[in-house]
């Protein structure tokens, strides 16, 4: 045991400490693996080479960065322009003009607003409100989390060992085919601040400051989106308060030792306490915001699936994994499902590592088991909470992902070695990066629908209306705010204002004036029975809301009926419901 001066030097606290093997750094070193800053046994290498070998890693990797980058604008620009991202635009570019507490709005139980929302303004602040925003922002926010988890995933190792780790983690991220991680933000750039969490406990030496800045960070990221608890706070804390609990029960501390254990083992336990604050303190950074005028977040809507329901539920946590890792090949036929299997490849790596991890999990150092648990956690919050869905629900378990390639990368490079399965690895990701690239580089065949109807609405001198949420916001980022299309839903037979991605001076009949409104009569991915029912509930809605239209039109897949008096008088509030689905 350490005591006076060393304690002071591991923790930077004073008193008496320990700093405890396993809390930091890159784990157990593997054969093989040169890990340290020093120079490896038998001497170092020429000053002069190394910088230049630095320099020429610093420029391999941002030309690899770039590439993926662009690949990923390029991929995103096929992808149909949503109003989820749209909102998110116009959010941001309110903040720009003026409104950098959001005042007037209320956004979704996901607010973004320390995560996305920075990102969407700097990116506006350079191109402006164009849909253009939002395929540049998604590509950016999965390029910053494919490189964080490839350096979460390197450690400290060096040399070779360094870059097949990162080269894993990475790989494994690199070639996505599921739209859900790029297009709209749905919990793809939580991953990003929570990623660095985990670099901070896992690369930063024990000091006072590091249980400050966690906490800092987690309680930064819940502000936009509260599954960074389940992400990182709740396993974080898990972890710290089980390895504590088992130092106790092996030391064994007598009464009048409590205090010097406390003292012992204050790193993991102040940063247990912190995962625990941030929780509290994200809450109410988010009341403060709403006490000082600013947006409003709705509570999360979460609710535990019944019993008889749970054997269901597995089934749809297994394929929604598949997605998330773009290898769900189920239900497709055999000539359409090759990219789908050749990613099966990254999804074993990562069922592999999780399942070496558990099985030497107290040989592990604190960032694996936390993100180890981190697995364990998603997985069964998302079987057992609510009604998990296929493609309707997969992102919320987005964090699977770079969980499962840090822990790949981290734990199998000395056993991919081994069986000689690197250049096999290597053959399958070079497959699925070259469809990647093609798919990217392909011309646009068409408008999506929202540049059409906009581009409609605009010639027909129709600049200010009103729509559902998922027409809305689209058509407006699609135009450049020149179209404005203000989210409606309906119940009880009413149309009328649901709190949702909305500000609420959209809808002042003494500032604006609505005479249309848009009804989709296409409803994608909702069976024939349920968009015949929609389509009549809006009829209904609108007559009872607004009487019988002046003039109707029929537009690529949308009805547009205009009145010709003001909508916005007949509008009333209605319960925040979230948008309207199948």
């Amino acid at each position: 045991m350490a005591v006076g001066g060393e304690a002071r030097d591991a923790y930077g606290m004073g008193g008496t400490g320990v700093v405890q093997p396993g809390t930091h750094g890159a784990g157990p070193a593997a054969p093989g693996d040169h890990v340290g800053s020093g120079p490896p046994p038998g001497g170092g290498p020429d000053p002069i080479w190394a910088a230049r070998q630095r320099w020429l890693t610093a420029a391999a990797v941002t030309a690899a960065a770039l590439v993926l980058f662009f690949l990923y604008a390029g991929q995103d620009r096929k992808l149909p322009l949503g109003s989820d991202g749209a909102s998110i635009a116009l959010e941001a570019w309110d903040m720009l003009h003026g409104n950098p507490l959001l005042r007037g709005w209320t956004l979704g139980d996901v607010s973004f607003y320390t995560t996305e929302l920075p990102e969407y303004a700097l990116v506006e602040a350079a191109r402006g409100l164009t849909p253009g925003v939002i395929h540049v922002a998604a590509a950016l926010t999965y390029t910053l989390a494919v490189l964080l988890a490839a350096l979460l995933a390197k450690g400290a190792a060096t040399g070779r060992a360094g870059w097949t780790r990162a080269a894993i983690a990475a790989g494994i991220m690199a070639a996505p085919t599921w739209n859900g991680l790029l297009s709209n933000p749905d919990h793809t750039g939580t991953q990003v601040p929570v990623l660095l969490t985990w670099l901070i406990v896992d690369r930063a030496r024990p000091r006072w400051w590091v249980p400050v800045a966690v906490a800092a960070l987690l309680a930064w990221t819940q502000v936009a989106d509260a599954i960074a608890v389940y992400e990182c706070a709740l396993p974080l804390a898990a972890v710290c308060a089980v390895r504590l609990y088992r130092r106790a029960i092996d030391q064994r501390p007598g009464l009048w030792d409590v205090p010097g254990w406390l003292r012992a083992n204050a790193y993991e336990l102040s940063l247990g306490l912190a995962a625990v604050l941030s929780v509290p303190v994200a809450s109410l950074a988010l009341r403060l915001i709403a006490a000082a005028g600013g947006f409003t977040v709705p509570a999360p809507r979460t609710t535990f699936a019944f019993v008889d329901a749970i054997p269901s539920h597995v089934g749809v946590t297994a394929e929604s994994v598949l997605q998330l890792y773009s290898a769900d090949f189920s239900g497709e036929p055999l000539r359409l499902s090759i990219v789908a299997l050749l990613h099966l490849a990254g999804l074993a790596l990562a069922a592999w590592a999780v399942a070496r991890a558990y099985r030497r999990f107290w040989d592990q150092d604190l960032m694996v088991q936390a993100v180890a648990v981190c697995v364990a956690v998603l997985l069964i919050a998302y079987t057992v909470a609510g009604t998990p869905s296929v493609g309707g629900g997969t992102h919320e378990i987005i964090g699977l992902l770079p969980a499962g390639a840090v822990l790949a990368g981290r734990l199998l490079g000395p056993a991919l070695v081994r069986a000689r399965l690197l250049p096999l690895l290597a053959a399958v990701l070079a497959c699925c990066l070259a469809v990647l690239a093609h798919y990217a580089v392909q011309p646009l065949r068409s408008p999506s629908s929202a540049t059409a109807l906009g581009a409609w609405l605009r010639a027909s001198h129709l600049d200010y209306g009103l729509a559902d949420y998922w027409t809305a916001s689209a058509v407006t980022v699609a135009t450049g705010d020149r179209v404005r299309l203000r989210p409606v839903t309906m119940q009880d037979h009413r149309v009328g204002v649901s709190p949702w991605e909305s500000d609420s001076a959209w809808y002042d009949p003494r500032a604006q004036d609505a005479r249309f409104i848009i009804v989709p009569t296409v409803y994608t991915g909702c069976s024939a029975s349920d968009a015949a029912l929609l389509k009549h509930y809006w009829q209904v809605s609108i007559r009872d809301t607004f009487g019988p239209p002046d003039t109707e039109h029929r537009v690529d897949g949308f009805t547009v009926l205009i009145w010709r008096h003001n909508l916005l008088g007949s509008l009333r509030a209605l319960p925040s419901a979230g948008p309207l689905k199948c």
